[in-house]
């Protein structure tokens, strides 16, 4: 009687289309792979991947091929999965090898930052942020807050620039900039944002003008005269016609300008009124022929904020940057 024959080991391998992993052993545990794992080993199976040949990776690494296909026959064994499928031409990943490129390329490009971060951290903290403000911030935060930061890393190189609010969240979230520092309801979705700072808005009148006399008038009283008006896209234009419009008030001007150096320009030369921040208003000499007063709204007040994208993803000098705006945050 001829009895049915048991598949052997190599039979049952041999049935399994190329790339599937074996079926875990009964009893078997998942784990211990990390300690059987090196880094030699998969810099020289992504380079096998990318080359499509254990000869040219080999040489790529300055390795023996022999060598290198001992390491990829340890690896096949300590995953009991096949990684790759040998022919004629080279060699190329398997489901399970592609899975594992993913990882090793992964875990490669992790320690090359590793090493990077400490190198700066042993050196000495180098690097480049790019941060983007408002002009305000500009005038009134940045200044001393610059100087206490470049005192404690001085081979970081800081670029500042002027920009909106909405424009200042937009290259954030685009990742042409690093850093950016906003304030009203500007949407911030997916940034990490914390606050920053705090600013007050007052009105600047030409030395002479009728609401000269006054330390703080009403903002219905500042539009009953002509006014100096910001670009279309500023969030504090946006802010004054919306307090317009519930006054029930059409805002009178003949000029736009954009930045409040501009504004006090314009005001100086008896333009009209116009409305910046304390800031940037107390840096105005008294030789400018322009008056600060308080304005007596609820809406004054500016609460500015710093967003950053994907804080754990970058570079020290940014992270070291923003805790320095946000205090450690």
């Amino acid at each position: 009687m001829n009895l049915p024959v048991k598949p052997t080991h190599t039979q049952t391998d041999a049935a399994r289309p190329p790339g599937q992993c074996r079926p875990a052993a009964r009893g078997r545990h998942h784990g211990g792979l990390v300690s059987r794992l090196d880094l030699v080993t998969l810099k020289l199976f992504v380079a096998i991947v990318e080359e499509q040949s254990i000869n040219r990776a080999a040489e790529r690494e300055f390795i023996a091929p022999s060598a290198v296909s001992k390491r990829i026959a340890d690896l096949e064994h300590a995953t009991q999965t096949q990684l790759l499928i040998r022919h004629r031409k080279g060699v190329e990943p398997t489901v399970a090898g592609l899975a594992m490129l993913n990882h090793a390329r992964t875990m490669l490009r992790n320690l090359a930052e590793l090493e990077s971060e400490m190198f700066d951290y042993a050196d000495g903290v180098r690097g480049n942020v790019r941060m983007l403000a408002s002009e305000s911030a500009l005038f009134g935060y940045f200044p001393d807050a610059l100087k206490t930061f470049t005192g404690l890393y001085p081979e970081i190189r800081i670029d500042l620039a002027a920009a909106t609010s909405a424009a200042s969240v937009q290259a954030v979230t685009d990742g042409a900039t690093d850093i950016g520092i906003f304030w009203g309801d500007v949407p911030a979705p997916h940034l990490k944002v914390v606050p920053c700072y705090s600013d007050r808005l007052v009105a600047v009148v030409p030395a002479g003008h009728p609401l000269a006399a006054h330390e703080a008038v009403r903002y219905v009283d500042v539009l009953d005269h002509e006014m100096v008006e910001q670009e279309a896209t500023s969030a504090l234009q946006a802010l004054l016609l919306r307090q317009a419009a519930e006054l029930g008030i059409t805002p009178r001007t003949h000029v736009r300008v954009e930045g409040y150096d501009a504004v006090c320009r314009m005001v100086q030369a008896g333009l009209g009124v116009g409305i910046v921040p304390h800031s940037y208003a107390v840096r105005l000499s008294p030789q400018a022929g322009v008056v600060a007063l308080g304005l007596l709204e609820n809406w004054v007040d500016r609460h500015y904020k710093v967003c950053v994208r994907d804080l754990e993803q970058q570079p020290v000098a940014t992270r070291l940057m923003f805790q320095h705006l946000t205090g450690g945050t």
